[in-house]
């Protein structure tokens, strides 16, 4: 009876397309973030800038998903994120002064930086480089952005003219609400200066205010050029491992059967022969 072929032994091949079948966490609140970071002027341009704060909002409790897989601490994530949206909401909704959006504003840099924190602590324990561990990483690097967003936007209420838009300080459009509708500008400001862009169109004219653009363009290139790519680094050598790793079992695999096959060989010489 003739031995039936060994299935072949293939380790599963990561896609961006199976994201969610990788157990991955961090997809939605990338697609948030990158949407907000993308919209938050043409938006407010448009005289939609409410819609901002939604996308905000929509951060938030992506965020507070991503943060954890647990549903308990999830639920008490939500609930510490509950007052930063209540603010936010009340000045869409009523209005409000700058200081009560500094209030939210000094919220949403806590909760996101404890996301960012809880992201990292997720990828640096994990056991196995996927795309969805990149892409946390990717996560955390937007963050940094969009918190210095926060960060320069609360400066330049409680200083103004900390930020100056082709030599004129920065002020809020007719509809504005406040603090909020300055912080398109501000996330725009901070993306310019995280990336070292540097168009030179919004510029830092105070001391406090340089001295944090200085710290987030050393921030974004120390995570650039060391974390990121040692992600990427270890996903890659992991991938070709994995390989020579199939590679060596397919042929250890061969090996036996050929041995089996020779010893069929010689049993049936040695009958015939008998």
């Amino acid at each position: 009876m003739a031995d039936e072929p060994r299935p072949k032994l293939k380790h599963p091949r990561p896609s961006l397309f199976r994201l969610k079948k990788m157990g991955g966490r961090y997809a939605w609140l990338c697609s948030i973030l990158v949407l907000a970071i993308l919209t938050g002027l043409p938006l407010r341009e448009a005289g939609y800038g409410d819609l901002f704060g939604l996308l905000v909002v929509a951060i938030l409790y992506s965020g507070a998903n991503a943060a954890t897989s647990a549903k308990v601490q999830r639920r008490h994530y939500v609930m510490m994120l509950t007052p930063v949206a209540a603010i936010d909401l009340w000045i869409m909704a009523f209005g409000g002064s700058d200081w009560l959006a500094s209030a939210g504003a000094l919220f949403h840099i806590g909760f996101l930086s404890f996301t960012g924190a809880a992201i990292l602590g997720h990828i640096t324990r994990a056991e196995r480089m996927t795309l969805d561990t990149i892409l946390g990483g990717v996560c955390v690097f937007l963050l940094i952005g969009v918190i210095f967003g926060y960060v320069f936007s609360m400066v330049e209420t409680v200083f103004p003219g900390s930020l100056v838009q082709n030599n004129m300080q920065l002020k809020p459009t007719a509809n504005a609400s406040g603090q909020i509708e300055r912080r398109p500008e501000a996330i725009y400001f901070s993306f310019i200066t995280l990336t070292t862009v540097g168009y030179g169109d919004i510029v830092p004219a105070r001391s406090l205010s340089r001295v944090l653009s200085i710290l987030e363009a050393l921030m974004g290139q120390i995570f650039l050029t060391t974390f990121l790519a040692f992600l990427v680094g270890n996903y890659l050598a992991q991938r070709e491992f994995e390989r020579v790793d199939e590679t060596t079992l397919e042929d250890a695999v061969a090996l036996v059967e050929s041995e089996e096959a020779a010893a069929t060989l010689e049993a049936r010489d040695d009958f015939v022969g008998l």
